[in-house]
């Protein structure tokens, strides 16, 4: 969303403000590269653990990071609605882990990466087993200079459990994260809340070839009662083949249940496609893409949609890292409880070391939201967003374990339905972590 193992906190420590979630557009700003070849040459290996401090098999590792913020439009809105603010946080934060992921760690690596490695389909019987717990917790204080209202203390709590055998991985993944923040879906700044769950399996029937069979349940909710929240069951199945040594196949079946607050439910199938390409530290390139089978129980006839995913990192050198992702999704309207949005982007970033401890970088985004009715009989209604975002960040790094940074961030909609908006932001802001 900046070793031994101190040198991956410090990717880790960059994500120590409440990630974005998913009814909205998502732009990077978590790129991070090595700061030297060193560090590249350490992650490479297990290290020991490193903690600043120690309790019996687990090691803690504290980081905290301060900011200000100018938005000139820190509600969304266009016209005389807009309003202008100076906005002050300070976010403490503590990742504390235990046991070994039983792989080695790639460069840069973000906790959300690092709490899915051992659990690639490219990971076979020839790795160590993994027994890893892993916790993250962040709260985050804003303080806004006018208008109070907006104040608040933004919660982030992640918890990884993951146990080999010798052929079965298992894993649980929770997380909690509560924010009064900007959606686009709503046009406003409101409080929302998700919970994620999710239970993962996989299983080695050889060296090339595993089964995945994974589980997930999410529950959004918002503070306003205006709003619609929506809970959703998931079975997602995996048969996995790996190709050469660099490449992995798939073919996935997926099983949702959506319910929505005050509206018909919603159930849905997908087939999807997957090819993983995995080289050493320098590429790493996910794509899946096939077919959504939606059916709603008010009626409105069944739809068929194209969906995809992809994501990748490409490090030609240690001072350069670039970054690629794109998504086409359904999404569960929170302003329109009896419509969803197909959400379609991309993004790309790409962070530089300039001399030894300065690092610029630059990251776009795009997204075009496309609303339809869940309920039969609804023709009167169009809306459709296009998001383009635009950042770009300076950081210092003044030693090991402190860093600051100043970035210009520029958010455009243009919407047919009344929800255009520009919002501009710039803003400083430093980092400790151990």
């Amino acid at each position: 969303m900046a070793l031994g193992l101190t040198g991956t906190l410090s990717s880790w420590a960059q994500e120590d403000t409440v990630q974005p979630v998913p009814q909205q557009p998502v732009t990077p700003e978590g790129v991070v590269a090595p700061t030297d070849a060193a560090s590249r040459e350490a992650l490479s290996k297990p290290p020991p653990k490193s903690g600043m401090i120690r309790w019996g098999a687990f090691e803690v590792f504290p980081r905290a990071s301060a900011g200000v913020l100018y938005d000139d439009n820190v509600n969304i809105q266009q016209g005389p609605l807009r309003q202008s603010d100076l906005m002050w946080s300070v976010s403490p934060g503590a990742m504390v882990m235990a046991g070994t992921p039983g792989v080695d760690l790639p460069p840069a690596i973000s906790f959300e990466a690092l709490r899915m490695l051992p659990r690639q389909p490219y990971i076979g019987l020839d790795s160590e087993p993994a027994k890893m717990f892993l916790l993250d917790y962040a709260p985050t204080v804003k303080y806004f200079d006018r208008y109070h209202q907006y104040n608040s203390v933004d919660q982030s709590a992640r918890l990884t459990g993951i146990y080999s055998f010798s052929r079965l991985t298992l894993g649980l993944d929770q997380d909690y994260v509560k924010a009064l923040d900007t959606i686009a879906d709503v046009g406003a700044r409101t409080t929302s809340q998700y919970i994620t769950t999710r239970l993962t399996s996989k299983y080695d029937l050889s060296d090339r070839t595993c089964v995945e069979v994974n589980g997930q349940y999410l529950n959004a909710s918002y503070q306003d009662p205006q709003f619609f929240g929506s809970r959703q069951w998931e079975n997602q199945d995996w048969l996995d083949r790996q190709i050469g040594g660099k490449v992995n196949a798939g073919l996935g079946l997926t099983l949702g249940y959506w319910d929505v607050d005050r509206n018909p439910s919603q159930t849905y199938e997908q087939v999807l496609a997957r090819g993983i390409y995995h080289f050493a530290e320098k590429l790493d390139f996910t794509a899946s893409a096939g077919g959504e089978w939606r059916q709603y129980s008010s009626g409105a006839p069944a739809t068929l949609d194209p969906i995809f995913s992809l994501a990748g990192t490409y490090r030609p050198m240690d001072s350069t890292t670039i970054t690629l992702e794109g998504h086409r999704l359904m999404e569960s309207s929170a302003l329109y409880g009896d419509f969803n949005y197909i959400l379609t982007g991309f993004s790309a970033g790409v962070r530089q070391r300039l001399l030894d401890k300065w690092f610029v970088s630059l990251n776009a985004s795009y997204d075009i939201a496309e609303y339809s009715a869940a309920l039969g009989g609804i023709t009167f209604f169009s809306r459709t967003d296009d998001i383009y975002s635009v950042r770009l960040g300076l950081d210092y790094q003044f030693t090991e374990h402190w860093t600051s940074g100043v970035y210009y961030n520029r958010t455009s909609d243009t919407s047919n339905a009344n929800f255009a908006y520009t919002d501009n932001q710039i803003g400083l802001q430093a980092s400790w972590r151990f």
